[in-house]
């Protein structure tokens, strides 16, 4: 079972993909945390641009955006501006050997013209602007995203774009060892990510705000940062919010026997320590887990979550079926400020975009993407907009959004179910 909870058993043995890397943006080693500035700007609309002297009768594209709130059953009045580049941290439990990752970053430009996008280096997207000239002011809220195991970053860009057609940059590792190009044949290699990805998620916001002051993203500042992901990316969002692994249950079950050995292998002296000192980044302050598993290794862990959070769950997930995992997950994540929504005619791979590009294999198309599962182009936008409706309510503080989340919110497509904590 441990296998099938750590690595998600998501997408066994896909075919690797060993394109040329054309990264896009310069090698850099991450600083040190640079942590959050506090700002008084709740990010309802961004500041107006400062008066100059220059007599320019050029248009401000900033005064054509049209008033806000923008809705979010439709995509942001922004373009979309895409990088892919490569930084290095150094993570707790890997020695003294550095951790070098990719990056994916999605942010709101005005441009459209540039070059068209190629997601991981291998993705053609037009209409996505590569390397465009971004469009920020203070306080652009961030999303650090997490994928999938033996996935990619860009595997959620309907959700990805769709946020930066908002004003957001979205921050996205690639989770080396567990993407679709370097996944190792070693099930215990694979297992160490559970280690690894919080770190990652967190060295990735600590790279973008420590960007030199000539790199046009720099000077991110904005304390209003929150975490996403998908199925194994879910199990990252949970634990960067807060979620305990139940060590010593675990430890016991190896002692006892009853989990194979080659999965408690991952146990070292090392790891637990750092699985006992967790993974909570305090910076985070919305969770969105989507179709996560947990709930065997974080157990009663997962009421250590205090992170308003929306998680969705697929009610024909048989990757991470609702009895094994969504359900127990809800029934353990007890703080308030939590709410779940099961899409009832789902499967595990819906709140995704491998049915687009991996969509013919058959484990992947009958698991969320055959006729008879809620089609991507209804389920998607529906997603979009109850998770910018969550951010906005807990980090905008935007009263409008709170009556999405309430007991009688009549739910924009009879396939969403929502649940919210007992009293």
């Amino acid at each position: 079972m441990m296998i099938r909870i750590l690595t998600v058993a998501l997408l066994v043995a896909l075919p690797a993909c060993t394109p040329e890397d054309p990264n896009l943006g310069a090698d850099r080693d991450v600083g040190e945390d640079t942590g959050i500035i506090d700002q008084s700007d709740t990010g309802t609309d961004f500041d107006a641009p400062a008066d100059t002297d220059d007599a320019s009768t050029e248009t401000d594209p900033w005064k054509e955006l049209p008033p806000r709130p923008w809705s979010s059953e439709e995509a942001g009045p922004f373009e979309v501006g895409y990088r892919f580049e490569t930084f290095v941290y150094q993570p707790r439990g890997n020695g003294e050997e550095p951790r070098e990752l990719e990056l994916s970053i999605w942010y709101p430009t005005f441009e459209d013209d540039a070059d068209d996008a190629t997601y991981s280096a291998f993705l053609p997207r037009p209409g996505v602007w590569q390397n465009a000239e971004p469009a920020l002011r203070d306080g652009t809220p961030i999303m650090l995203f997490s994928h999938g195991h033996q996935s990619i970053s860009a595997q959620s860009y309907y959700w990805t774009e769709f946020l930066a057609s908002h004003g957001w940059i979205v921050v996205a590792p690639e989770h080396k060892y567990g993407t679709l190009r370097d996944t190792s044949p070693d099930e215990t290699e694979n297992l160490k990510s559970a280690i690894y990805r919080p770190q990652d998620l967190s060295a990735s916001l600590d790279y973008l705000l420590a960007l030199p002051s000539d790199d046009p993203l720099s000077g991110q500042d904005s304390d209003r940062v929150a975490a996403s992901g998908h199925s194994l990316g879910g199990y990252t969002t949970l634990a960067i919010t807060g979620a305990q692994l139940a060590v010593d249950e675990i430890q016991q079950d190896c002692d006892d026997g009853t989990l194979s050995g080659r999965y408690c292998h991952i146990l070292t002296e090392s790891s637990i320590e750092i699985f006992r000192q967790g993974f909570l980044d305090e910076r985070v302050q919305v969770g969105i887990p989507m179709s996560p598993p947990g709930a065997f290794v974080f157990r009663d862990g997962l009421s250590e979550v205090v992170t308003p959070s929306l998680l969705w769950t697929a009610d024909r997930d048989a990757r991470l079926p609702n009895e094994e995992e969504g359900d127990p997950i809800w029934e353990s994540l007890s703080a308030p400020s939590m709410v779940r929504t099961n899409v009832l005619d789902a499967g595990h791979f819906t709140l995704s975009n491998m049915c687009d590009f991996l969509g013919n294999l058959d484990f992947i198309r009958d698991d969320g993407c055959g006729d008879d599962f809620i089609a991507s182009d209804v389920i998607h936008p529906l997603n979009n907009a109850y998770c910018l409706e969550f951010l906005r309510a807990h980090l905008d503080l935007q009263d409008s959004a709170q009556p999405w989340f309430t007991d009688d919110h009549e739910p924009l497509h009879p396939s969403l179910h929502f649940s919210f904590p007992s009293p």
